[in-house]
């Protein structure tokens, strides 16, 4: 698999590529035109992949709004509704690494139909049982609804790929095509479905909320709740067709033949269990290797600690104050929804563009994009304009999630297959975890300082921490290859051999 070499051999020109293989990286950093998304629907199983997502994400929108909706009608105080809420976050995050450790254990493509079968019979009791009143049958349901989703967000990117990888490549049919390095066209399908895959979450996150919100009003929260459960069983149908082939030949444990990067000391002498013969390691001791990958990776560490100073410093107090300082404005309500609601739909745009980025230097791009993060957080601060706001709001969503896409693009190349499902799921726990803690922060901040010193410290971390990290060559090229090799590279401090 390339590793951030030019993805076009000296041969041929940029452009001369891009209009015979649409797959393949542009010297110049971007990818082909979005064709490329289209092409990866020609896979039927990937194609019904998404498909599955696609509903199963509508049917994530349902929940919240009858839980909302029903508790509502019950007289249920909003602390209350809030708990339920908690409750599901509380049990995504608090298991989520270990769910990335029994993704790597166990099947993947099992696993997300599990998790998905589990949320049909969850919302069918909801929908049977709940009378709208806060008792233990709605908590029990928000606890599985968040578990589940801790199996299934990590679950779809280390599927996604494999499914890729067993219905063949895009590049590599014509005379011209075949000049094309093959890794270099699995990296670009690749990175293309993480952009596809993120970009449709976002789409759906969007529609999600509005359809749940007029079905639960025109029919009713038990109505919601079949529909919610009826979405997941789709997902589960179309996961389980699309890894079919997966689940035929998948292992029933971690290879011992391969190197675990978490590691320092030689296979060898190795008493973790993953040696020849030797107990399966701890299901903790696993779970803390996906942390462990992550720190032991060099640009990746420096991605890791950028994205939770932002996250703490930056992004969680940001979320506190912009709405306290447009109430100070005499903004309404309503500018504080369409601000955010141009941010989603950035992310949407933004995650196709992260699935166009290749190149020597597609971490220098993502970095580049991230930064226009930092001027949304400046954005009310520095103009009232609704459409300099609404413009420095979809860049920023922009540049969020293409820098998400093509992270995740760089963390599956240089982790090891084995630790896939552990590495996702860290990546997930760190922005999880580090939020509220932002939140918290910028709560405590306010009873120090204004909303406007607060988003202008914002700002500026975001855009001085993003321009300092890039001073790593690594981090520029999101891989830990030396620039130009054409063959995956791990860092030898990970292993010895």
């Amino acid at each position: 698999m390339s590793v951030g070499g030019p993805g076009v051999r000296p041969a041929h020109r940029c452009g001369d590529v891009l209009r015979t293989a649409p797959g393949v990286f542009c010297q110049k950093g971007f990818t082909a035109p979005v064709g490329i998304y289209f092409q990866l629907f020609r896979h039927r199983r990937f194609a019904g992949l998404c498909s599955g997502q696609i509903v199963s994400l509508i049917g994530d929108a349902f929940f919240p709004i009858i839980v909302v909706v029903a508790a509502a009608k019950a007289g249920t105080p909003a602390e209350t509704i809030g708990a339920v809420f908690a409750a599901r976050f509380i049990a995504l995050g608090g298991v989520v690494l270990f769910s990335g450790a029994l993704l790597d254990r166990f099947d993947p493509v099992r696993a997300a139909v599990a998790a998905d079968s589990t949320r049909v019979v969850a919302l069918a009791a909801l929908a049977f049982l709940w009378d709208g009143r806060l008792d233990a049958v709605v908590v029990a349901v928000a606890v599985l609804v968040g578990l589940c989703e801790a199996v299934s967000e990590p679950a779809l990117l280390v599927i996604a790929p494999r499914v890729l990888d067993e219905t063949g490549r895009t590049a590599g049919t014509g005379p011209t095509e075949a000049a094309v390095p093959a890794d270099d066209t699995e990296d670009a399908e690749v990175t293309a479905a993480y952009g596809l895959l993120e970009g449709l979450r976002n789409v759906s996150g969007m529609v999600g909320p509005t359809l749940a919100a007029a079905v639960v009003a025109g029919l009713g929260s038990s109505a919601g709740a079949v529909l919610a459960a009826a979405t997941f069983g789709l997902s589960a149908g179309a996961t389980r067709w699309a890894g079919a082939h997966l689940v035929a030949g998948s292992r029933s444990g971690v290879p011992a033949q391969k190197p675990d990067p978490t590691q320092d000391e030689p296979q060898t002498s190795r008493s973790d269990g993953d040696g020849p013969g030797e107990p399966e390691p701890s299901l903790l001791r696993s779970a803390l290797r996906g942390l462990t990958v992550l720190w032991r990776i060099p640009w990746l560490r420096s991605v890791q600690l950028l994205a939770v100073v932002h996250v703490v410093f930056a992004v969680g107090p940001w979320m506190v104050a912009l709405p306290v300082f447009l109430v100070e404005r005499d903004h309404s309500a309503t500018l504080y929804g369409f601000v955010l609601g141009a941010f989603a739909i950035g992310n949407a745009v933004g995650a196709l563009v992260g699935g166009r980025i290749g190149g020597p230097r597609r971490g220098l791009y993502a970095l580049a994009l991230l930064a226009l993060y930092g001027l949304t957080v400046l954005a009310p601060v520095a103009s009232g304009s609704l459409v300099l706001l609404t413009a420095a709001f979809v860049a920023g969503g922009i540049g969020q999630q293409a820098f998400d896409v093509a992270k995740m693009t760089g963390l599956r190349r240089d982790v090891p297959e084995e630790l896939h499902g552990r590495a996702f799921s860290a990546d997930f726990f760190f922005s999880f975890a580090s939020l509220p803690l932002g939140q918290l922060l910028g709560a405590a901040l306010l009873r120090f300082a204004d909303p406007r010193t607060i988003m202008l410290w914002g700002g500026a971390l975001v855009l001085v921490s993003t321009a300092a990290v890039t001073l790593r060559a690594d981090v520029r090229r999101f891989s830990s290859a030396q620039a130009g090799a054409s063959v995956p590279a791990v860092p030898t401090p990970l292993v010895e051999r």
